[in-house]
């Protein structure tokens, strides 16, 4: 897969992790709260993370 910019090696350790994260969430559960709230903590982690990739750190 080709990739619109360069990316550098912390970009695709940032990638990595949100698929990770993704691949979890499918099986997370939905009855644990304390296991939803570590899954929300780690998306919004992870989505920050991907935001810097595409706009660069400011």
């Amino acid at each position: 897969m080709s990739s619109r910019f360069d990316l550098t090696n912390s970009d695709r350790i940032g990638i990595r992790l949100a698929r990770e994260a993704l691949a979890k969430s499918e099986q997370l559960d939905l009855s644990d709260d304390r296991e939803m709230a570590r899954m929300i903590g780690r998306f919004e982690a992870v989505v920050e993370d991907l935001l810097n990739i595409l706009e660069g750190e400011q």
